[in-house]
């Protein structure tokens, strides 16, 4: 009997639920009354006024009436995590330092290694063709000369990939014959 019961108030649940959406055809709102659901028997009343509830915020979402997102203080998951970090060397904020202090590393081009009695140099050509003179340790916009040997020079680029483990690379320049 109880399960006879249970089946009885889902179903009246079920079509008072879809009873409460309007057609297209219809633009009057239903009212805002609880509505109660009796049974066939007539001996319990269930409130459907939940349902009829969630199932106008339903309707209107998908009409696209009242649908908007609050982060309330997270991150938008809609906007691109890169946004505020891609920039091109055109668009800086700041102006780079004349020279070699300027140069990026990706911006020099080895043209040749001597040895001097004070140790091996390395010269370079930069972006703005013209010739520069490494010694290990001249610091650049993103890095450092690290190593001359030689036969190449080692320098040491800073890094601001999330995925690797250092947070730089060592970037390797040889002379071609």
């Amino acid at each position: 009997m109880n399960l006879n019961r249970l089946v009885v108030c889902v179903v009246a649940v079920a079509v008072a639920g879809f009873a409460a959406i309007p057609t297209a055809a219809q633009e009057a709102e239903p009212a805002e009354t609880e509505s109660v659901a009796a049974d066939s028997l007539g001996e319990e009343a269930v409130d459907t006024s939940a349902i009829e509830q969630i199932l106008r915020g339903e309707r209107e979402m998908l009409e696209g009436e009242s649908f908007s997102y609050d982060p309330a203080g997270r991150r938008d998951p809609f906007r691109s995590l890169r946004e505020g970090f891609e920039r091109s060397f055109d668009e800086e904020a700041e102006p780079r330092p004349p020279g070699l202090p300027g140069m990026a590393v990706d911006e020099l081009r080895l043209e040749g290694i001597i040895e001097t009695p004070n140790g091996i140099l390395a010269f370079v050509q930069g972006r703005d063709s013209i010739s520069y003179i490494l010694r290990p340790g001249t610091k650049l916009y993103d890095g450092e000369v690290k190593e001359i040997q030689f036969d190449r020079v080692v320098f040491r680029k800073q890094s601001n990939d999330p995925k690797q483990l250092k947070p730089y690379e060592d970037v390797v320049r040889e002379i071609t014959d």
